[in-house]
């Protein structure tokens, strides 16, 4: 049979399926792959279950993607594919080419399939037998519909139509998905840490085909201005210091309001005489600061000799001045006068430190902060205000002169005053508390890095959706079209109708008749109630009454009764394609052969199916060896490190490697070895028990002397070494003596079973 059929499939950061790449050629689509656990195979059941585009397999009701569990440990993106090509008359035909993505975080987009799979592994089980105690739900909705006959109306058109709409519609999707993948590679891949982010994971091909068309992201700038603000960031130095808050001037309004006071009130002046007023005022401060210094021994602080009359007489004349109104009032008006130059000063030191302010802010937010690159520190004025402050110090120094004279002080200059001090309060305090937001950046600087990727994967986000608007919304339509041209072709095909639920209940009873032969389980096609012999299982009661074996038929009969749930039309039966994972756990021997013969002739339970397709994995040796053995498949496979590689059916029959050692050593001059032996023992024991059911004790030997009799010393020889006998040191057999030991055998089976020297010819 030629082999025109190749099937490639590859996994990629799959859980232990890491670079998994295999190509199958074979002449039909019966394979089966043999794992040991842990090797992969249930990841790859479930890979296929994937097909069945059930939504309850990608996301729990409580939002957690379920794909995320397929992954490899550490790795974000998996991907899993199979094409299948078919060449018939020199023409490669694709029958099936699908790849499944899959993004931590996102739901992967299911591609479309040709063929129908359908999946049979122990979380279809679980979730579809176990948990509902082993029952048929008689009210199914999924078994309520009808499978569609052939009618007599020509629809190959339509859907030569509709398979042209499908092909636009995924090429379409491919484009975009490709664009996406891209961006991502060139855009993004370089910025560190982005992958982990939950806005990144809504870029996904899943969340872009999903926008509504209307809702995007609140954005100011495009990707490529916020990837150059995280370029600026990225580079802030570890020690970049924070910048100084201006600390706020306590301005006190009731001194500015006793200035008034003091200008306004006229005093009453001393009668000292005014060249001595005149003098003192000039040093009034010194004066009493040595009166203050005066010791009681009459000293003078400062020359150090004693104070004579003309000496003591002055410092009271000084003592009885400065104790006089005038002195005090002339003092309170050089404090005032004081206060307001300390003012001044405290005003431009503020106006110094207020430009190396904002120059310090202007100079971050261009360089490292951008998100405050919109802030700006308001401008420190005091022009007016040191004016206003200078006018009151003019009038205090002219009150000076004559404490007697009221002064007039415009209200506008002390109400300006207090304006202008106002205004610079607030600005201090408003430009302090930006610095305090732009100091919290600096401190947090990894939180603004994050917030600068968060904001790229946003503008990202709107970028994509926008750009592929146009082939999303196209895909939309052809969608609809291809939904209003399925529903016209049932339409036209609704000729022939059989009810699925009537369908499912005679496959399920024929599978467990299959098993059981009507004698212990069947089932009630009105209520799909399990059924022991007459009596109706009680529900809840099942799981206590059925072994862990006949729990797995059952569960395997409802697989195959399922099959025509997803059947539309009777032509979706020649779509059909198994994927069935160990479907023998817990059975008794006997049942793993029935299993096999269900298997093999899976066209006497659905007859609609043309050409057979399945994929059989198991961890079970000698199932596989009944699937090998018996050509139940063409394809065997091992799966093993992640790799597969082609099965060794010799594996399972060892009586072949003896035969096949011992032909050689007949008939090709192959040296015998410590093994020669062995095998010479196993292939009798195999004939012996294979001729006679019931052995004895001297069975081998009666079976040598049988068949040997006409050659003492071979018998001799082979019943020796089929013992196993104790060897002295000298060398009781030559390699002579082994041939025709072994070309003795050889005929023996020659004249029996002549087609096993035949494949021994033809394997040596």
């Amino acid at each position: 049979m030629s082999k025109d059929i190749k099937t490639s499939i590859a996994c990629n950061n799959i859980a232990p399926l890491e670079h998994l790449q295999y190509e199958i050629t074979s002449s039909s689509l019966k394979f089966a792959i043999y794992a040991n656990n842990g090797s992969g195979k249930t990841f790859i059941s479930r890979l296929f279950r994937l097909l069945e585009h059930d939504d309850t397999l990608l996301i729990d009701e409580k939002g957690k993607i379920l794909t995320d569990a397929y992954l490899t440990y550490g790795q974000n993106h998996g991907n899993f594919a199979l094409k299948i090509i078919e060449t018939k008359d020199n023409t490669a035909t694709t029958k099936e080419d699908i790849n499944i993505q899959i993004h931590a975080g996102a739901q992967p987009l299911l591609p479309l399939t040709n063929y129908i799979f359908h999946t049979f592994n122990q979380d279809y089980v679980d979730k579809n037998i176990r948990a509902l105690d082993y029952i048929k739900d008689a009210d199914d909705e999924s078994m309520q519909g009808f499978i569609l006959g052939k009618a007599h109306i020509d629809v190959s058109d339509d859907k030569k139509k509709l398979e042209e709409l499908k092909k636009v519609g995924k090429k379409k999707q491919e484009e975009i998905i490709s664009f996406i993948e891209n961006y991502k590679t060139e855009h993004l891949s370089q910025i560190a840490n982005i992958t982990r982010l939950n806005e990144y994971k809504t870029l996904s091909p899943a969340n872009v085909f999903g926008w509504d068309g209307k809702h995007l992201h609140s954005m100011r700038k495009s990707v490529d201005e916020y990837i150059k603000d995280y370029d600026k960031i990225k580079s802030v130095p570890e020690n970049l210091s924070s910048i100084s808050e201006l600390t706020i001037p306590d301005i006190d309004d009731n001194k500015i309001a006793t200035i008034k006071d003091m200008l306004l009130k006229a005093y009453t002046l001393s009668n000292f005489k005014e060249d001595f007023k005149s003098k003192i005022k000039r040093k009034q401060s010194f004066i009493e600061e040595g009166l203050k210094l005066s010791s009681p021994d009459n000293v003078c602080p400062f020359c150090e000799r004693s104070y004579d009359e003309d000496a003591l007489a002055l410092i009271d004349l000084y003592t009885n001045y400065l104790n006089d109104q005038e002195a005090t009032i002339i003092k309170q008006l050089d404090f005032y006068c004081k206060h307001l130059s300390d003012l001044i000063t405290l005003l431009k030191e503020l106006d110094k430190d207020s430009s190396k302010q904002i120059k310090l802010f202007n100079d971050y937010k261009t360089k490292y902060i951008v998100s405050l690159e919109n802030e700006v520190l308001t401008e420190f004025n005091n022009t007016n205000a040191i004016s206003y402050i200078e006018q009151l110090q003019t009038l205090l120094q002219d009150k000076k002169k004559n404490i007697s004279i009221p002064l007039i002080v415009q209200n506008d200059l002390l109400e300006n005053l207090k304006k202008e001090l106002k205004n610079i309060v607030d600005v201090i305090y408003h430009n302090n508390e930006k610095i305090e937001i732009m100091n919290g950046k600096i401190i947090r600087i990894s939180e603004e890095n994050k917030n600068v990727r968060i904001d790229i994967c946003k503008a990202a986000y709107n970028y994509l959706c926008l750009t592929q608007q146009k082939k999303i919304e196209e895909i939309r339509l052809l969608a609809v079209d291809s939904k209003k041209l399925e529903k016209e072709i049932a339409q036209k095909e609704n000729a022939m109708r059989t009810l699925k639920k009537k369908e499912v209940a005679n496959t399920i009873k024929q599978v467990l008749n299959f098993f059981f032969d009507g004698s212990k389980y069947t089932l009630d096609e009105d209520t799909f109630q399990l059924m022991f012999k007459t009596r109706v299982l009680d529900k809840g009661n099942i799981k206590y009454a059925i072994s862990e074996g006949e729990k797995n038929i059952i569960a395997f009969a409802y697989y195959l009764g399922d099959v025509h749930i997803k059947m539309k039309s009777e032509d979706d039966y020649k779509k059909l394609f198994f994927v069935i994972d160990d479907p023998i756990s817990s059975l008794d021997f006997t049942y793993v052969y029935t299993m096999s013969g269900i298997i093999r002739k899976i066209q006497t339970v659905f007859p609609k199916i043309e050409r057979p397709r399945y994929i059989i994995l198991t961890h079970n040796n000698e199932f596989m060896r009944i699937l090998c053995a018996n050509k139940i498949v063409e394809k065997r496979m091992i799966l093993q490190n992640g790799t597969l590689t082609e099965y060794n059916t010799n594996y399972t029959v060892p009586y072949i490697s003896h035969l096949l050692d011992i032909y050689r050593i007949a008939k090709k001059g192959q040296l015998y070895s410590h093994t020669t032996a062995n095998s010479i023992r196993h292939i009798m024991e195999t004939l012996v028990k294979f001729q006679n059911i019931e052995l004895n004790d001297d069975g081998i030997e009666a079976y040598i002397q049988k068949h040997f009799e006409q050659d003492r010393k071979t018998y001799t020889f082979i019943n020796d070494l089929s013992h196993g006998g104790w060897r002295s040191d000298d060398e009781p057999l030559s390699q002579k003596d082994y041939q025709e030991v072994c070309e003795s055998l050889i005929q023996h089976i020659q004249t029996i079973y002549p087609n096993q020297i035949t494949y021994c010819k033809k394997n040596s």
